[in-house]
């Protein structure tokens, strides 16, 4: 897969979750799962944070061969926004998402061509490409996070309400 092609993906990806989640009433947004799972309110306000956060994280090893990249679960830049934007409005969450989604967008696509096979570190991998990055951690995060939510509007529509 050429890089435009991971840029397409993500794009579609959003979109897609997005338009669906536009036709379920809002109430179920914001309501777990289970107890103790993020409401979809939450995963979004995550999504829109994590978007440009690893699209600038591949930009800045493109240009700093051998940096470490990544950042712990408890990173006050993951955590902030969920805990500040998780309850936000549903009209408040879309541009907030689409505009995390177009930062990332234009971040991905201003790497140059030979930028992407760029290694440095992460926690996780010992060597990782600018390339693998983006598939992990933006491509396949954004996609688990579609899945996850899908599969929470699906518990929620099935549960009677609480």
């Amino acid at each position: 897969m050429t890089a435009e092609e991971l840029v397409t993906r993500v794009e579609q990806t959003v979109e897609q979750l997005l338009a669906e989640i536009e036709s379920h009433p809002s109430e179920v947004l914001y309501r777990e799962p289970t107890p103790g799972d993020w409401p979809v309110m939450s995963t979004l306000a995550h999504l829109a944070e994590l978007l440009p956060f690893w699209a600038h994280e591949g930009a800045g090893l493109a240009k700093s061969p051998g940096k470490q990249v990544g950042r712990g679960l408890d990173d006050p830049r993951r955590v902030g926004p969920i805990e500040e934007h998780g309850r936000d409005s549903l009209e408040a969450m879309v541009p907030r998402v689409r505009a995390g989604l177009a930062e990332c967008v234009a971040t991905l696509r201003a790497i140059p061509s030979e930028g992407w096979q760029t290694r440095g570190t992460h926690p996780r991998h010992p060597s990782i490409s600018v390339y693998e990055l983006i598939v992990t951690y933006v491509c396949n995060h954004a996609a688990e996070h579609a899945n996850q939510i899908q599969a929470t509007l699906r518990t929620l529509d099935a549960a009677p309400q609480r």
